[in-house]
């Protein structure tokens, strides 16, 4: 009896195991139009669950920059992001709370010489600039 449990226990904890992926990296998106406008946005997605976002935007006349920071989670394959209202302050005003993602990558089951960058898709949010961004992971 008592090695059908050690059995269960260790099967159930490598399931669990199995099913956290490690997202962590940093995710940017940068562009620069011929006419000198800049788009330059980045996220930090840290191993213990915290983020940073930051921002800048030129438009050849105005600089534009907002950051954010907060926590995420994995839920279901769908990243979600939460600012507490400590989060917030002069220097980060963006609230990502009810922002979701999702990481697009090549699926292990794929065999083909197809090339698909590891990126962050975002869904879901009140920030404007952030729905349907999509972020490359710096490699």
């Amino acid at each position: 009896m008592k090695q059908f449990f050690l059995i269960l226990l260790l099967i159930s904890s490598l399931g669990a195991n199995a099913q956290t992926e490690d997202f962590s990296g940093t995710y940017v998106f940068y562009n620069k139009s011929l006419k000198g406008e800049i788009v330059d946005y980045k996220i930090q997605l840290n191993k213990d669950q915290t983020f940073i976002f930051t921002s800048y935007v030129y438009n050849g006349l105005n600089e534009y920059r907002s950051n954010g920071k907060g926590t995420w989670k994995v839920e279901n394959k769908t990243l979600k992001f939460t600012t507490e209202p400590a989060d917030i302050n002069k220097e980060y005003t963006l609230n990502f709370t009810g922002t979701t993602a999702r990481v697009i990558k090549k699926s292990p089951r794929d065999t083909s010489d197809k090339v698909v960058p590891t990126a962050l898709q975002f869904y879901k949010s009140e920030i404007r600039i952030i729905e349907n961004l999509k972020l490359l992971l710096k490699e």
